[in-house]
Protein backbone atom coordinates (compact mmCIF):
# COMPACT_ATOMS: atom_id res chain seq x y z
CA UNK A 1 0.00 0.00 0.00
CA UNK A 2 1.46 3.38 -0.96
CA UNK A 3 1.44 5.92 1.82
CA UNK A 4 1.49 9.60 1.03
CA UNK A 5 1.86 12.79 3.01
CA UNK A 6 -1.24 15.01 3.01
CA UNK A 7 -1.02 18.43 1.34
CA UNK A 8 0.75 21.10 3.35
CA UNK A 9 -1.62 23.37 5.30
CA UNK A 10 0.57 26.40 4.45
CA UNK A 11 2.59 27.21 1.34
CA UNK A 12 5.95 27.75 3.03
CA UNK A 13 7.63 28.86 -0.20
CA UNK A 14 5.03 31.61 -0.66
CA UNK A 15 5.79 32.89 2.84
CA UNK A 16 9.57 32.46 2.53
CA UNK A 17 10.51 32.57 -1.19
CA UNK A 18 14.24 32.18 -0.44
CA UNK A 19 13.58 28.61 0.72
CA UNK A 20 12.52 27.51 -2.79
CA UNK A 21 16.16 27.14 -3.82
CA UNK A 22 16.62 24.51 -1.09
CA UNK A 23 13.66 22.32 -2.07
CA UNK A 24 14.34 18.57 -2.11
CA UNK A 25 12.26 15.44 -2.24
CA UNK A 26 11.69 13.95 1.20
CA UNK A 27 10.93 10.30 1.71
CA UNK A 28 9.01 9.37 4.84
CA UNK A 29 9.73 5.90 6.08
CA UNK A 30 6.86 3.73 7.31
CA UNK A 31 8.64 0.70 8.75
CA UNK A 32 6.58 -2.38 9.43
CA UNK A 33 7.59 -5.52 11.27
CA UNK A 34 8.83 -8.18 8.89
CA UNK A 35 11.71 -10.44 7.96
CA UNK A 36 13.75 -8.54 5.36
CA UNK A 37 16.81 -9.99 3.70
CA UNK A 38 20.13 -8.24 3.09
CA UNK A 39 18.99 -7.65 -0.50
CA UNK A 40 16.07 -5.45 0.64
CA UNK A 41 15.75 -1.97 2.10
CA UNK A 42 15.06 -2.12 5.83
CA UNK A 43 15.25 -0.41 9.17
CA UNK A 44 17.19 -2.54 11.68
CA UNK A 45 17.28 -5.47 9.27
CA UNK A 46 20.28 -7.44 8.04
CA UNK A 47 22.89 -5.51 6.06
CA UNK A 48 24.70 -6.47 2.91
CA UNK A 49 28.31 -6.16 4.08
CA UNK A 50 31.53 -7.40 2.44
CA UNK A 51 33.15 -10.10 4.53
CA UNK A 52 36.65 -8.67 3.97
CA UNK A 53 35.74 -5.08 4.96
CA UNK A 54 36.05 -4.07 8.62
CA UNK A 55 32.85 -3.06 10.38
CA UNK A 56 32.66 0.70 11.10
CA UNK A 57 33.55 1.72 14.64
CA UNK A 58 33.17 4.78 16.85
CA UNK A 59 36.53 6.09 18.03
CA UNK A 60 35.13 8.92 20.17
CA UNK A 61 36.27 8.95 23.77
CA UNK A 62 33.34 8.24 26.09
CA UNK A 63 32.64 5.68 28.84
CA UNK A 64 31.89 2.32 27.27
CA UNK A 65 31.68 -0.09 30.20
CA UNK A 66 28.12 0.68 31.31
CA UNK A 67 24.77 0.43 29.61
CA UNK A 68 22.07 -2.00 28.52
CA UNK A 69 22.83 -5.30 26.85
CA UNK A 70 21.14 -5.70 23.45
CA UNK A 71 19.67 -9.02 24.62
CA UNK A 72 18.09 -7.18 27.60
CA UNK A 73 16.64 -4.49 25.33
CA UNK A 74 15.06 -7.16 23.13
CA UNK A 75 13.72 -9.03 26.16
CA UNK A 76 12.15 -5.83 27.55
CA UNK A 77 10.49 -5.13 24.19
CA UNK A 78 9.06 -8.67 24.02
CA UNK A 79 7.69 -8.40 27.57
CA UNK A 80 6.15 -4.95 26.94
CA UNK A 81 4.56 -6.11 23.66
CA UNK A 82 3.20 -9.30 25.24
CA UNK A 83 1.70 -7.43 28.19
CA UNK A 84 -0.20 -4.80 26.19
CA UNK A 85 -3.60 -4.32 27.78
CA UNK A 86 -2.83 -6.28 30.96
CA UNK A 87 -0.69 -6.13 34.09
CA UNK A 88 2.76 -7.73 34.12
CA UNK A 89 3.00 -11.20 35.61
CA UNK A 90 5.30 -11.76 38.60
CA UNK A 91 7.76 -13.52 36.29
CA UNK A 92 7.72 -10.59 33.83
CA UNK A 93 8.31 -8.09 36.67
CA UNK A 94 11.27 -10.15 37.85
CA UNK A 95 12.73 -10.30 34.33
CA UNK A 96 12.26 -6.55 33.80
CA UNK A 97 13.96 -5.81 37.12
CA UNK A 98 16.95 -7.92 36.03
CA UNK A 99 17.55 -5.89 32.87
CA UNK A 100 18.83 -2.76 34.59
CA UNK A 101 21.88 -1.05 33.14
CA UNK A 102 25.10 -2.32 34.57
CA UNK A 103 28.81 -2.72 34.16
CA UNK A 104 28.74 -5.23 31.30
CA UNK A 105 32.21 -4.69 29.83
CA UNK A 106 34.54 -3.59 32.63
CA UNK A 107 37.55 -4.21 30.36
CA UNK A 108 36.36 -1.59 27.83
CA UNK A 109 37.79 1.79 28.68
CA UNK A 110 36.92 5.16 27.19
CA UNK A 111 39.41 4.92 24.32
CA UNK A 112 38.48 1.47 22.94
CA UNK A 113 36.73 1.64 19.54
CA UNK A 114 33.14 0.45 19.64
CA UNK A 115 31.25 -1.18 16.74
CA UNK A 116 28.59 1.12 15.33
CA UNK A 117 24.96 -0.01 15.26
CA UNK A 118 23.36 -0.66 11.87
CA UNK A 119 20.25 1.51 11.64
CA UNK A 120 19.05 1.34 8.05
CA UNK A 121 19.84 0.00 4.62
CA UNK A 122 18.19 1.78 1.70
CA UNK A 123 18.44 0.81 -1.96
CA UNK A 124 18.10 3.61 -4.51
CA UNK A 125 15.38 1.61 -6.30
CA UNK A 126 13.18 2.02 -3.19
CA UNK A 127 13.78 5.70 -2.37
CA UNK A 128 12.93 8.40 -4.93
CA UNK A 129 15.78 10.86 -5.57
CA UNK A 130 18.29 8.97 -3.43
CA UNK A 131 21.40 9.60 -5.46
CA UNK A 132 24.81 8.28 -4.62
CA UNK A 133 28.19 8.05 -6.25
CA UNK A 134 28.17 6.55 -9.75
CA UNK A 135 27.97 2.76 -9.62
CA UNK A 136 26.52 2.67 -6.10
CA UNK A 137 22.89 1.80 -5.39
CA UNK A 138 22.88 1.37 -1.61
CA UNK A 139 22.95 3.66 1.43
CA UNK A 140 23.69 2.23 4.86
CA UNK A 141 23.22 4.26 8.03
CA UNK A 142 25.13 3.51 11.25
CA UNK A 143 25.34 5.28 14.58
CA UNK A 144 27.17 5.02 17.84
CA UNK A 145 25.12 3.54 20.69
CA UNK A 146 26.31 6.41 22.91
CA UNK A 147 24.53 9.72 22.44
CA UNK A 148 27.21 12.05 23.75
CA UNK A 149 29.74 13.18 21.14
CA UNK A 150 31.66 16.41 21.44
CA UNK A 151 30.73 19.59 23.24
CA UNK A 152 27.34 19.75 21.50
CA UNK A 153 26.50 16.20 22.75
CA UNK A 154 25.27 14.98 19.36
CA UNK A 155 24.63 11.51 17.98
CA UNK A 156 27.43 10.20 15.78
CA UNK A 157 25.92 9.12 12.44
CA UNK A 158 27.93 7.43 9.68
CA UNK A 159 26.64 7.05 6.12
CA UNK A 160 28.11 4.46 3.76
Amino acid sequence: MARTTPPRPVDVEALFPALAAHRRTATRLHPRQGAPTAEESSIAGPLLWPVDEPWPVCTAVHPKGRGHLLSDVRLRRRIHAGARGREYTDEERLLLHGTAPGRHHPDRDAVHPLPLLAVAQLYTRDVPDLDGPRGHDLLQVFWCPFEVHGTDRTIDVVLR
